[in-house]
């Protein structure tokens, strides 16, 4: 009768695989945090945008994206694949000049192309083990494919879903990370607006009383915000907050 029965479920697993009983793999993969604070200096090529000629090796500093996961299992867990879903992609920063003729591209893990409409999906394979009771930090960095003279910073809004081997997944909260670059040009050029009005600039009062509020907004829309944007979005406000009375 037993042995009728266990070829009877057999029979009914084979043909509804979805009923059968999974089995425990051994890993307990927990998210334990999400880490914006840190910076990691990277490999990025400076070259010109007309010239195929020699481009130019530099270091570039580029904010991490850092995951914490703990394994609380017996056995390994295999990270496989690194999920980014982009539900935001915003220019923050009034024009400052034309654009030249140079450009850089860092060596980021996840490049953004520079015409990138969100909702935006980019994937990154991984083959990264978590030891059994250890807990471990996954790191990406993430910009642009191309920064170029006369660019805008990027803010970017995402999720970070992990996907093990096992079929899990993990999914971070929602974080908000800006690319710094062409920042310093946008304040310098702010900073002469407060200083001299808005003669012979690229840049206006309104537009940049617009980038405050934008900034300062997106700086506290996500649990999590990089301290560049914070950074950025307290110097924009400090910009704003210098201007004349009536401007």
């Amino acid at each position: 009768m037993i042995a009728a029965l266990g070829g009877l479920l057999g029979l009914v697993f084979l043909l509804f695989p979805n009923l059968q009983p999974q089995v425990a793999s051994g890993a307990e993969v927990k998210l334990v945090d999400v880490d914006l604070a840190k910076e990691q200096e990277i490999r990025a090529d400076w070259s010109s945008l007309v010239d195929d000629g020699t481009a130019e090796t530099m270091q570039w500093k580029a904010s991490l994206v850092t995951v914490i996961l703990r394994n609380s299992g017996e056995n390994p867990a295999l990270v496989s694949q690194a999920e980014f879903d982009f539900s935001s992609i915003t220019r923050v920063g009034c024009p400052y000049g034309g654009g030249g003729q140079e450009g850089i591209r860092a060596r980021y893990d996840i490049k953004v192309p520079n015409d990138a409409k969100a909702p935006f999906h980019q994937i990154r394979k991984l083959k990264y083990s978590l030891s059994p009771h250890e807990q471990e930090r996954i790191a990406f960095t993430v910009g642009p494919e191309m920064a170029s003279v006369g660019v805008m910073p990027s803010v970017y809004t995402f999720t970070i879903t992990l996907r093990l081997d096992d079929g899990s997944s993990l999914t971070t909260p929602k974080m908000t990370y800006m690319d710094p670059s062409g920042s310093e040009a946008v304040l310098t050029a702010g900073e002469q607006v407060v200083r001299y009005g808005e003669k012979n600039s690229f840049t206006t009062v309104a537009c940049l009383k617009e980038q405050e509020r934008l900034a300062r907004e997106l700086s506290t829309e996500s649990p999590y915000v990089s301290a560049e944007l914070k950074r950025y979005s307290s110097q924009l406000t400090g910009l704003v907050g210098r201007l004349p009375q009536g401007a």
